[in-house]
């Protein structure tokens, strides 16, 4: 069951990248997360490095740390932090194809000896414990197939006095995975089902953590959800008149993906879910 849910994620990245391209600034920001808007951004290519550096103030991430990208996708968290902060990053992901990408950027943007990408699962890494005073997981732990378990593993990898810092989408109540909505959203996504911020910080305390702190900043990444409601509007003009010209239908999967934009959209306005971030000290 998990490497039959590993393949759908890898399949779900490596097939819809073009949009990301398309719709994303993956190019140039190379990003797939949220960004988060404020009074510093001008572009949404700056929402989204804006949301990397965010994330680095809260984890108190230092020049002298080591940093597990935990779920790195093309490598551009990794990438910022290496060039910004000087600290030492190491990107994994399921995706051979994203690795090879991210070790390429890496290359262009000169931190190729500050960074390096691998192909592993998060959930059972080979990394010794006690290797990185910072573990991050930016919009991937939401494809945890258990994010206790994740949680528990961060904390092995973790040295004393290490942060682990969660950003993603959560359920405003657990039981909210059970809403057509959520359920829409995630089954084009390929997320399994998406944690609380009740029951995440609970895993942190379960399992050794202290400090443990959850800050709401849906706010800032309501930008973000709105442009992927005006990407499905547009996808969904350019699907009709591709088929109406019978040059080609989407796909199954690029459907599901395409209507996930507009039920991400719909079920932040309706408080099912919002954006947060954790963090723990071990």
């Amino acid at each position: 069951m998990e490497t039959n849910y590993e393949d759908n994620i890898i399949k779900y990245y490596e097939t819809n990248e073009a949009s990301y391209v398309d719709g994303w600034d993956l190019n140039n920001s190379n990003a797939m997360h949220y960004g988060y808007k404020d009074a510093t951004t001008k572009t949404f290519g700056d929402t989204l490095k804006r949301m990397n550096s965010i994330l680095a103030t809260m984890a108190t991430i230092q020049k002298t740390d080591t940093v597990l990208d935990a779920g790195c996708g093309v490598g551009g968290s990794s990438v910022y932090m290496a060039k910004k902060i000087g600290c030492t990053c190491v990107g994994i992901t399921l995706s051979a194809l994203q690795a090879a990408k991210a070790n390429d950027l890496a290359i262009n943007k000169n931190v190729h000896q500050l960074v390096s990408f691998k192909v592993m699962s998060y959930m059972n890494t080979t990394f010794a414990a006690e290797t990185f005073d910072v573990v991050w997981g930016l919009e991937s732990i939401c494809y945890a197939p258990d994010k206790e378990k994740f949680v528990q593993e961060a904390y092995r990898l973790l040295k004393p006095g290490g942060r682990l810092i969660i950003a993603d989408g959560m359920v405003t109540k657990f039981e909210n995975n059970e809403n057509i909505i959520i359920k829409k959203w995630l089954q084009g996504w390929q997320v399994n089902y998406l944690e609380s911020p009740t029951r995440l910080q609970q895993f942190y305390k379960n399992t050794g953590f202290t400090n443990v702190t959850y800050t709401d900043i849906t706010k800032p990444t309501k930008a973000s959800s709105k442009r992927l409601l005006w990407i499905y509007y547009g996808s969904t003009l350019w699907g009709f008149w591709k088929k109406i010209t019978l040059r080609y239908k989407w796909t199954k999967e690029q459907e599901q993906n395409i209507a996930a934009c507009k039920y991400q959209y719909k079920g932040m306005q309706q408080g099912l879910w919002g954006y947060g971030v954790v963090v723990g000290t071990k």
